[in-house]
């Protein structure tokens, strides 16, 4: 005798039995239409271009901004991870939130590897050291918090001026390294006291 209870395990037994019937045309119906073209897989797609003006980025890290970037305009870069920007206006932020201004003609920002690359007319200013820092290129690794300038660099400070090339500035430890034939002028400045002792 047949109750509800065997029809729980007849019905899906019978189901089972009889696959080799319902299998085709179930498949036949649940087959995609208008078929499959390899070539389709292979082809390049197109790269995504764009121009944009009045930009503003923003680069947060643990919910705490650390960079922004306002440019007059930007566009796609030469590299698909990159963007190229004019009259760049940049604001770093440190850990301690003491804020870094960076004025620049042209920037190139590589959003995968954290650099932000400057060039013409560099302007770097600290409010909070009172040090500017005028240069033509000057790369910044977010990620290390390093600032590099291969070129000529100048550095004025409220009682000190200093010329150099291949300027390395540490934004962490708030240390310079400048090489190449460097030139510095102190103002205000009195020697040591030569008495003897």
């Amino acid at each position: 005798m047949i109750t509800r209870r065997n029809l729980i395990w007849i019905i899906p037994l019978c189901l089972f039995i009889l696959f080799p019937l319902w299998r085709i045309p179930v498949a036949k119906f649940l087959t995609p239409r208008g078929g499959y073209d390899p070539s389709l897989a292979m082809r390049k797609l197109d790269a995504h271009n764009f121009n944009m003006e009045n930009v503003h980025i923003t680069q947060s890290e643990f919910g705490k901004t650390t960079l922004e970037i306002v440019a007059v305009r930007a566009y796609t870069g030469s590299h698909e991870n990159e963007f190229d920007m004019e009259n760049v206006d940049a604001i770093v932020t440190g850990t301690s939130g003491e804020q870094t201004f960076i004025t620049a003609r042209k920037g190139i920002l590589n959003k995968e590897a954290g650099i932000l690359t400057l060039i013409d007319e560099v302007v770097v200013m600290n409010p909070k050291e009172q040090v500017e820092l005028y240069t033509d290129l000057l790369i910044y690794d977010d990620t290390s918090h390093i600032a590099r300038s291969p070129g000529k660099t100048q550095i004025i400070g409220e009682k000190i001026e200093v010329r150099g090339k291949n300027l390395v500035f540490n934004t962490l430890t708030k240390t310079y390294k400048i090489d190449g034939r460097v030139r510095c002028q102190l103002s205000n400045f009195s020697s040591p006291d030569a008495s003897p002792l």
